[in-house]
């Protein structure tokens, strides 16, 4: 199990090493487009750490195909042609915003899913999502998830990307509900898998109606009705 890690108690190499050492992490952890080292374009005299929290920002608020370059000058507060010299697209900026958001919303899920017991696991994987949805200062729902129903049909690095992080997210739970079934602590008629999708698909449902209602309730319900399911799987 991963203790909660601050940058108060330990250096980012410090928790790095922890964190290496956990199988979902790796599995969360293994990207596929990185927009940070494929997209080295021009010379950039900016912080790219503050420059990709705002990004995530500005496209979570307004969506890829609302989101305009001089929106995104706005937003970050860097000149739209310092920001086109250094990336060349929006759509390398997009990149660069996905791979932040997965990295920040990674360790809540990799926290709970360490947990030993498995419905105490689920039962935290939900809360990280309902936490970042209920925190008034987030946009609402899901960069992912809006991503996906936005670019999730076309071809190209955006849709690789979106595609990869929830393949990622399956495979952590399909890994976490296969020790539980093998450890005794599950007892279900369904395979490790097929509760991994179950599962992933309320928690990416959840995002959705958060941000069709703009109410924190549903998703509270959303998450414990599929916790009564996992209750009755044996």
């Amino acid at each position: 199990m991963i203790a909660a890690l601050t940058l108060d108690s330990l250096s980012i190499q410090a928790i790095f090493d922890k964190l290496t050492k956990n199988k979902i992490f790796m599995i969360l952890a293994n990207p596929v487009v990185s927009g940070l080292e494929r997209h080295m374009v021009g010379t950039r005299k900016f912080d790219e750490t503050a420059l990709a929290d705002q990004l995530v920002r500005a496209f979570w608020k307004h969506g890829y195909r609302t989101a305009t370059l001089t929106t995104l000058a706005q937003a970050t507060g860097v000149l739209r042609g310092s920001l086109y010299n250094a990336y060349r697209s929006k759509e390398r900026l997009m990149l660069m915003a996905l791979e932040r958001y997965s990295i920040e919303q990674r360790g809540p899920v990799i926290e709970a899913l360490a947990r030993p017991d498995i419905r105490e696991a689920i039962e935290g994987y939900f809360d990280a999502h309902v936490a970042r949805m209920a925190n008034d200062k987030n946009p609402t729902g899901c960069l992912i998830c809006q991503t996906t129903l936005e670019c999730g049909e076309a071809d190209g690095p955006i849709n690789d990307h979106i595609r990869a992080h929830h393949k990622r997210s399956e495979a952590a739970l399909t890994e976490r509900f296969e020790r539980a079934i093998t450890e005794g602590d599950l007892v279900s008629n369904y395979e490790a898998n097929e509760l991994a999708i179950y599962f992933l698909g309320v928690s990416r449902g959840m995002a959705v109606i958060h941000r069709a209602y703009g109410d924190i309730d549903p998703v509270r319900t959303m998450a414990r009705a599929a916790m009564e399911t996992l209750n009755r799987t044996e």
